[in-house]
């Protein structure tokens, strides 16, 4: 059996972007941790951005968002936490998404659907580490298939259903906050 692709990225990946002593180590590995079960479970709806990705000089985030900004800016403002920025946190991310690409083609192959046939094997516990705000972000963007919520497996203790309404609510509320964190730096 290979290694969960999260662990995975969190070894190979995680371990070079923290080489650089920058006083944002703690930050930057949560940020990481939070993205990579995002990022896969967006590679195994949209296997197409794989090899967009892979043919980009240097993939970054607004590749995967389709250069939405304020998407991509709502998915960073979720993300970071501590003395982390968004700048830094973008800059991370995209160092991430290359080095993460070049991990899953090493480990899987080089085509998209050997990586697809990767993620499919782990991908209940991939699906498991995303974060409910983020299946109620990413859905409507289309990044993530409508169907997802109700493959989660939460046990018998909770039934899982996406409102339209909560999921609209959801992402208007993101876009907002997106809008006065932009308005807060200008100022």
């Amino acid at each position: 059996m290979s290694i969960n692709p999260i662990e995975l990225l969190r070894q190979k990946v995680t371990s070079i972007i923290l080489n650089n002593p920058d006083g944002l180590g703690n930050e930057k590995s949560a940020l990481l941790s939070k993205f990579y079960p995002i990022f896969l479970s967006i590679l195994d709806a949209r296997p197409d951005l794989i090899k967009k990705l892979n043919d980009t000089t240097t993939p970054s985030l607004s590749d995967v968002f389709g250069q939405n900004e304020q998407a991509k800016n709502g998915l960073l403002i979720n993300l970071i936490s501590g003395k982390m920025n968004t700048l830094e946190a973008e800059k991370t991310i995209d160092n991430a998404i290359s080095r993460s690409l070049a991990v899953l083609t090493s480990e899987a192959g080089n085509d998209t659907s050997s990586i697809i046939h990767y993620l499919k094997q782990h991908i209940d516990s991939i699906h498991s580490h995303v974060p409910a705000w983020a299946i109620a972000f990413l859905i409507p963007l289309g990044l993530l298939p409508s169907s997802f919520a109700s493959e989660l497996d939460f046990g018998n203790s909770i039934e899982v259903t996406v409102n339209k309404s909560y999921v609209l609510w959801s992402f208007i509320v993101i876009v907002i906050l997106s809008l006065l964190f932009f308005v807060w730096f200008l100022i």
